[in-house]
């Protein structure tokens, strides 16, 4: 019989409570538990029938040091697509491993409801796998298991995370090593179907490219054993013809019988499989006359072709590098003075800086004050006395900026906070949820007064109008829609943007508003007509965050590319880009005189330019 912890029991001296069984695979066994901050986390450990079995008696206690040692070395693989290991424990004889709990579904979920993934939204997780798999390679590890099921999309973002590393091994390149004999038919590559056979990241290129195929054709390719046996593998391109030549080439190759006839490594497959896919569409004139900025120790400096913009050159100083988060820093707050500025990051802080020298001057939240969950936005009130944080423990926080006391907390949304946003007066605070409704809420009383309903899905951005009369709201859906304040009527939805809407923004006039999106564009709308004004295209990969100065001539964005662009708004000139970060960039502001950009990424580091 499955060994059951039952709902209440105490693990680990009591650190862990057991919610109860998750599930469980061919050795190991899942339970949902809660940890002393009264966070949801997942525990992994070996089924009792595994260890007790006849068979495999002699070698259980090589079993318990296998999964000990896959801990460790899981432990050391730190990235946003990767699911991240928080203890490892032993309960009685049981090697026990916490894992963060992810809420959402596996993509093996979100094809059995919804049918297949466009080919750009597969791309977008394949890739985001490909670079979590390169964290893993490099530890000396192959995961040996990728699929869909083993997949997870977070709730309410765009974002995947490789789970389920119950198969994964160590492996030295070209060295013939005995394998476990365990495979998922359509997606293990013949190799895994024989027990001594050379390992190398191949293997997971091959499980990758069968999950590409599955994602975009909803067909689990053809097994590696029936292909031994001539069965062929039918391209995707038959049962999606909509998909691009280049992806379904790469799909085959990648999926190639013979492993040295396959990209030897994920990132050499990641370039077979994107370079040329939308490239011809996105490259502006501005961009082609734009020369990359070249990055030294402590400069960054960009050079324009003067004869474009009829401009002189700019030259733009990394000031500082910050490793002041324990983890990646999702939040950038701007004070309206221009003199301090305040981070968010999934370490679940807050921090405060010193805007012209870049040090810190305090903590926000500490010991049972702060929030027990990833801080996704911050705002400043207009007068600059308050910060409000915004986080995925569903709650927003409000606290004084000259002390670092907590206000209150607001538990209004039932779901993770993405977006809050001060009205111009500061006399309201308005908040967007992955519950997908938006809360507008009296700062001096802290009752909430509205909620508008409307989104089908979370709510990612907030901006007021600078009269205050409307509000606009983005999210998931990939709308944006125009409310009035007062009345909470719903005024107009925007319609354009092909995936997710990250951020928006007025210009100080309240006659334009811009959005970016994970379709990788910057739209300029004008809020009154509903009318689509302009498109800024330029960016790789996910624009997550746009600021504009505060005389609206400069509009900076940043992207999951790595990249921060600057962009004259009047004619949507692209200006330069500044590169410098080593991941996705999550968030992105411009201070108020304009000579001062900070960015935050999923680096874990946080850039001051000048």
């Amino acid at each position: 019989m499955t060994m059951v912890w039952n709902p209440g029991q105490a693990l680990f001296g009591g650190r862990y409570i057991v919610e109860g069984k998750l599930g469980e695979g061919g050795i190991g066994i899942t339970f949902l538990v809660r940890n002393q901050s009264n966070q949801l986390r997942v525990i992994k450990t070996l089924k009792e029938e595994i260890l007790n079995n006849r068979s495999w008696k002699p070698h259980r206690e090589k079993l318990r040091q296998d999964f000990r040692d896959e801990a460790v070395r899981l432990a050391v693989c730190r990235h946003p697509h990767i699911v991240q290991i928080e203890n490892i424990f032993d309960e009685n004889s049981l090697p026990c491993m916490v894992m963060e709990y992810i809420e959402g579904e596996d993509l093996g979920k979100r094809l059995r409801q919804s049918g297949i993934v466009s080919e750009t939204e597969a791309l977008l997780y394949i890739k985001q796998i490909g670079e979590a798999l390169t964290i893993i390679h490099h530890k000396g590890l192959l995961h040996r298991d990728i699929k869909p099921r083993n997949i997870m999309i977070r709730k309410g973002k765009l974002e995947a995370v490789l789970i389920d590393f119950g198969i994964a091994r160590e492996f030295i390149p070209g060295v013939i090593q005995r394998h476990t004999v365990y495979r998922t038919p359509g997606f293990a590559p013949p190799e895994q179907y024989q027990l001594e056979a050379p390992r190398g990241e191949y293997i997971d290129v091959y499980g990758l490219a069968a999950t590409l195929y599955t994602l975009i054709t909803g067909v689990i390719p053809t097994s590696a054993d029936d292909r031994i046996r001539n069965v062929p593998l039918e391209p995707p391109l038959k049962f999606n013809p909509r998909i691009s030549d280049r992806v379904n080439t790469a799909i085959l190759q990648g999926m190639d019988m013979r492993s040295q006839f396959r990209p030897q490594s994920v990132e050499e497959w990641l370039d077979l499989l994107t370079n040329g896919i939308g490239q011809n569409s996105l490259i502006t004139a501005s961009q082609q006359s734009t020369i990359p900025f070249i990055i030294s120790p402590t400069r960054a400096i960009a050079t324009q072709q003067t004869e474009k913009l009829g401009q002189t050159s700019s030259n733009l100083e990394l000031y500082r590098t910050i490793h002041g988060h324990g983890s990646m820093v999702y939040a950038i707050a701007i004070s309206p003075n221009g003199e301090l500025f305040a981070s968010g990051s999934n370490d679940n802080t807050i921090k405060l800086w010193e805007l012209q020298t870049g040090e810190k001057l305090r903590q926000f939240g500490r010991w049972f004050s702060g929030h027990s969950d990833s801080v996704w936005n911050l705002a400043f009130s207009p007068d600059g006395e308050i910060l409000a944080s915004a986080s995925w423990d569903n709650t927003i926080k409000l606290w004084q900026v000259k002390t670092g006391k907590k206000i209150c907390t607001l538990t209004s949304h039932h779901n993770g906070v993405n977006a809050i946003a001060f009205s111009p007066d500061g006399q309201l605070l308005a908040s967007g949820s992955a519950d997908c409704t938006i809360k507008i809420t009296q700062v001096n009383t802290t009752y909430e007064i509205n909620t508008f309903n409307g989104h089908e899905d979370a709510i990612h951005s907030l901006a007021f109008s600078p009269d205050g009369q409307l509000l606009a709201s983005a999210s998931a859906d990939c709308t944006i829609k125009i409310w009035q304040v007062d009345t909470g009527c719903e005024i107009h939805t925007l319609t354009g943007h092909k995936f997710f809407i990250n951020c928006l923004t007025f210009d100080r006039k309240g006659e334009i508003l811009i959005s970016c999106s994970s379709d990788k564009t910057i739209k300029f709308w004008n809020p009154i007509t509903a009318r689509e004004i302009r498109t800024l295209t330029g960016h790789q990969d996910v624009v997550s965050s746009i600021s504009l100065s505060k005389n609206s001539d400069i509009l900076v964005s940043a992207s999951w590319d790595k990249t921060i662009k600057l962009w004259h708004l009047e004619s949507g000139e692209q200006i330069c880009t500044l590169t410098g970060h080593e991941n996705y960039i999550r968030s992105v502001a411009i201070s108020p005189d304009g000579k001062t950009i900070i960015s935050g990424s999923d680096d874990e580091t946080i850039k001051i330019w000048r």
